[in-house]
């Protein structure tokens, strides 16, 4: 049986699947439930993410977590609070990532906000020069 197939199969699918477009993100993530040491956001999207934490994880599927994540491209300082409920684990190497479902957010606003701002900027013809 070919592992890598089949996990590659199975993103492709859930990339088919989904809602909502994941917008290519760096940030930081705290979840002290989740994990001690702070991780890492890969994509985000209004309903949903995907982190990664750099030790092995056990995650509790059944489980919702506050999170807290420090966007790189957003002006505003202090991090959005979300509500998750973890939707897939993966460890490989040391790190474990997780595909995030956000069930509530009282920065509702401000992440649509974020998300619309990195929809234009997947559109504009110009790339972005920081």
């Amino acid at each position: 049986i070919d592992f890598y197939e089949i996990n590659l199969h199975t993103e492709q699918m859930a990339e088919e699947n989904r809602q909502n477009v994941r917008y290519e993100e760096i940030g930081r993530v705290i979840s002290p439930e989740l994990c001690a040491l702070p991780g890492i956001l890969d994509n985000i999207s209004a309903t949903g993410c995907r982190v990664h934490f750099p030790v092995n994880v056990i995650v509790d599927l059944e489980s919702e977590f506050d999170v807290k994540i420090s966007l790189s491209r957003s002006p505003e300082e202090s991090p959005l609070q979300l509500l998750c409920k973890p939707q897939w684990v993966k460890e490989c190497k040391n790190t474990t990532q997780i595909g995030l479902k956000i069930l509530y957010s009282p920065d509702a606003v401000r992440l649509n906000e974020f998300i619309s701002s990195l929809q234009e900027l997947s559109e504009s013809p110009f790339p972005e020069i920081v």
